[in-house]
């Protein structure tokens, strides 16, 4: 079992760790961030429809059951879950915020209201690009990801000991506190000796930037991302 360093919140890294044993590895847990709620009010109105980003925004939005009657649209499939075990019925779904933004200007042509539940660390690319066309958009921040201290003890021993034979990497901000992290427990050499697989060209910046290979998956989710690692660990020479 090939050890592969996952770095997602832990709710979500025990369901990737039990996909990764399909994959012949095992998961060493070292999650570099927590989502937690910020109890913001969503305000009172009528929207034209709902725009959420991750699974996050829909859990951490309390009762959302007022909003229902505004169309939903999803970026990533587990977002669109999420909303549809919350009572909502997707519309719009689509892989990534670039995506997702030219599906809306198409669907909505005239001046529209649109609600956000929001994360507060984000790209601005739908809040720009829906007011670039005269859209409101009105960004309620719903959950915030709070940075861990350290890595685990478990992944500083095996990182140091060159054991991690690969990290996955799904976000930019916690790519960059891993490195971080890294550096601070004096591992940082080692992460050149592991494959570094990212979610996409975003996500694989900071890493690169570090002098770091990192591959990144042919479309932004967990699937291909997975795929990707297979594949690799399948033609790499031992």
């Amino acid at each position: 079992m090939k050890p592969v360093l996952v770095l997602r919140a832990a709710e979500d890294a025990a369901r990737t760790a039990r996909k990764l044993q399909a994959l012949e590895c095992v998961a060493v847990i070292s999650p570099v961030l927590e989502f937690v709620a910020t109890d913001a009010i969503i305000p009172c109105g009528e929207y034209d429809a709902v725009i959420v980003t991750s699974a996050k925004g829909v859990e951490f939005a309390g009762d959302a059951r007022p909003l229902r009657a505004a169309p939903l649209h999803a970026v990533g499939e587990k977002t669109a879950e999420a909303a549809r075990a919350r009572g909502f019925q997707p519309d719009i779904v689509a892989g990534n915020a670039e995506a997702i933004l030219p599906l809306l200007l198409e669907r909505y042509q005239r001046p529209a209201r649109f609600l956000y539940l929001a994360g507060r660390d984000r790209q601005n690319i739908l809040e720009a690009g829906l007011r670039a066309a005269g859209h409101e958009i009105q960004t309620v921040e719903v959950y915030q990801a709070r940075a861990a201290q350290s890595l685990t003890a478990e992944a500083l021993a095996a990182i140091g000991a060159r054991r991690v034979t690969a990290a996955l990497h799904y976000s930019r901000r916690s790519a960059e506190i891993f490195l971080q992290h890294a550096q601070a427990a004096g591992v940082a050499d080692a992460l050149r000796d592991m494959t570094h697989v990212a979610l996409s060209e975003h996500v694989a910046a900071p890493l690169r930037r570090r002098g770091l290979e990192a591959l990144v998956a042919t479309k932004p989710d967990e699937e291909h991302l997975l795929s990707l690692l297979w594949n690799q660990l399948r033609t790499k020479t031992p």
